[in-house]
Parts: C-alpha cells; sequence; structure tokens
C-alpha cells in the first residue's frame, strides 16, 4: 500500500492552492461551487483523509465537541442526539457524549467538566421542548448551540421545530377540509411549545375570519387521560364543534378513544390532528392518525451544522426553525377509524 494521499497531493492534482484546497473540504469560505466539488471528488479518489492532529496543531483546534444530554434517554434527547453525531462524524469531528440522566447533581459535574476540556464547543440537547435548558451558554468561552430548547433564545444559538407553523399548518389542514368549527386541546398554559402551536392556529383561524372553539384552545396536560377528559367536555359542551388539532398523539388517542364510546365518529364527525408523529412506524397507506413528525433526527443534523459554522465565525446568535413533517392520515381524510386503528 503507498503513502497516504497529502492534503498537498489533493490541491495539485485539484489544480488548486493547498489552502483553498482546505477550505473547500472544510466548506468554509468564498470558494466557486465548480472548485468545492473539484477539490472534493478528487479528496475522494485519492482517498485523502486528514491528520487529525497536524490539523490541531496548525489550526489551534481539537476538532472535539462536547454534546451534554439532560436526558439522554428522553423521548425526544435521543433522534436528537443521533442526528448531531451523525452529522459530527460525516464532517471528522469527534463527539464527546455526557448524559446527565436528569440528575442536577451529575449535570454540574458535567459542566465542570467540560469547562476544563480542551473541546471546540458544545452542543446542548434539551430533555423536554417546553422547558428552557439548565445551561448558560455565558458559563463558556467556546459556542454553545442548543438544540430544541434553550435558557435566553434571544442571545443563544438554538435549533428547534417550528411548533408555530405546526399550529398554522393543522388549521389551514382542516379548514381545507370544509371544518369550520375547530377546537385546540393542548397542555399547560405559557408552555414555549404551547404557546407557539396555540398562537399559529388561533392566527390562522382568525385570517379566516373564525375563531377557536369555546373561544380559546383548552389547557391541561399532554397524558392520554386530558384527551378523554377533554373530549367529554367537548361533547357536553353545548358547543358544535367538528374537528381538534391535538397538541401532542396522546392527546389524540384519548379524544377518539372518548369520541369512539359516544359514538362519534372520527373524521365523519369530528377529524383529529396530533402532533410528535407517535405512530411512525405506520407508514401503510391507511395511515390512521393525522400528525406532526417534528424530525428531532433533523434539528440534532442541523444543531451540529450549526455549531460547526458559529466556530467559524459564520452565524449569528437566534432561533433557526426546521419545519416539521406534516403527514396525513384517516383521521381527518378517509374512512370512519376503528378502535383498532388508534386503541
Amino acid at each position: 500500500m503507498g503513502d497516504r494521499a497529502s492534503m498537498s497531493d489533493v490541491a495539485r492534482a485539484a489544480g488548486v492552492s493547498v489552502s483553498t484546497a482546505s477550505r473547500a473540504l472544510r466548506g468554509i469560505g468564498r470558494i466557486s461551487p465548480e472548485t468545492r466539488a473539484r477539490v472534493i471528488d478528487t479528496a475522494a479518489r485519492l482517498q485523502f483523509e486528514p491528520d487529525m492532529i497536524a490539523r490541531s496543531f496548525v489550526t489551534g483546534k481539537s476538532f472535539i465537541v462536547g454534546v451534554l444530554a439532560e436526558n439522554g434517554f428522553g423521548r425526544f434527547s435521543m433522534p436528537l442526539i443521533m442526528g448531531a453525531s451523525n452529522h459530527l462524524g460525516r464532517e471528522n469531528i469527534a463527539a464527546v457524549v455526557l448524559d446527565a440522566q436528569g440528575r442536577p447533581r451529575v449535570l454540574a459535574s458535567y459542566l465542570k467538566r467540560l469547562r476544563s476540556r480542551r473541546i471546540d464547543g458544545i452542543l446542548v440537547v434539551g430533555d423536554d421542548p417546553n422547558r428552557a435548558s439548565l445551561v448558560l451558554s455565558e458559563e463558556f468561552s467556546v459556542p454553545v448551540v442548543f438544540a430544541s430548547s434553550s435558557a435566553t433564545p434571544e442571545t443563544d444559538y438554538v435549533v428547534a421545530p417550528d411548533n408555530r407553523e405546526a399550529g398554522r399548518v393543522a388549521a389551514e389542514h382542516l379548514m381545507g377540509l370544509g371544518r369550520r368549527h375547530i377546537a385546540h386541546v393542548t397542555a399547560t398554559l405559557g408552555e414555549p411549545a404551547v404557546a407557539a402551536r396555540s398562537s399559529g392556529f388561533t392566527d390562522a383561524l382568525r385570517d379566516a375570519g373564525l375563531q377557536p372553539a369555546f373561544d380559546a384552545p383548552l389547557f391541561g396536560s399532554y397524558l392520554r387521560e386530558w384527551g378523554a377528559e377533554s373530549a367529554r367536555r367537548i361533547l357536553a359542551g353545548g358547543a358544535r364543534v367538528d374537528a381538534v388539532f391535538a397538541a401532542n398523539d396522546e392527546i389524540a388517542v384519548g379524544l377518539f378513544s372518548e369520541f369512539h364510546r359516544a359514538g362519534v365518529r372520527v373524521p365523519d364527525d369530528i377529524a383529529i390532528v396530533g402532533y410528535d408523529n407517535r405512530m411512525g412506524e405506520v407508514r401503510r397507506p391507511d395511515r390512521p392518525l393525522t400528525s406532526f413528525d417534528p424530525l428531532l433526527g433533523k434539528v440534532g443534523e442541523e444543531a451540529a451544522a450549526r455549531l460547526l459554522r458559529v466556530l467559524n465565525s459564520d452565524d449569528e446568535a437566534g432561533i433557526e426553525y426546521v419545519q416539521p413533517e406534516f403527514i396525513v392520515g384517516r383521521s381527518t381524510v378517509g374512512p370512519t377509524l376503528e378502535p383498532y386503528d388508534l386503541l
């Protein structure tokens, strides 16, 4: 086997300078798409692999980032971590993943450890999109990017699902089906994701000259039991309701169970939209529940990509949104749902 190709070899074969080849492979600087593609193709043909130790000496960077998870096994955390780790790996950046397991004392210990290590940046993975992260970016001398949550979104670098857009899309979908008496059953008043979805939902109705059923969202919790209770309120409330936007799929299933028990057909009598894509494994043509996939894996990837941009001083603080994927199912369009479809 011959000697490993160097950056100089790549530059020579691509007909560019070493500095241009380096910038092209790192994805930075003002380089024409044609030149960048030629350098990348040449590097692949020569099977070029950068010497990370040498790069560290030259650039003063470790090419290591810390990924701090407040609860790594949380339903929201795991896809975020996987998406971020995959992106960092493709960029030849090592990730040190630390899981605080939801324990404040462990989190404090990890924060101290990260501050003492030679890392280039930190990616914080929140456990709950409704709760601000406990990690303050001003505590670190290296850049910090938050995936899905933030302590101070006006000054931090944040990547999160666009909950407001989801609320708007849900309302427009239901109105497009001719529904005009639409309720919004959601979780705790004041939580960021709850407020964003409610705002998008009510604004879309208002733009169409409508008001939500009961004149305001029904606030409660993310539990299935709250969905069942809210269904009983809807059925006993005297107000006409022909559709419901639920803040998550658990609420949606609770709504359906109680509607079915009362002889109310879904979607014939009342259509239901959920959120979270809890039934994402159901990919058959007659998918039962209309819902949103927040694309948490993509959020993690975008957060990692943003951290790398921040490391290159190529970004500004604020929130970047990832659009959730809207997936239409039988709970809004299709034949009547049966209990075995959702329960």
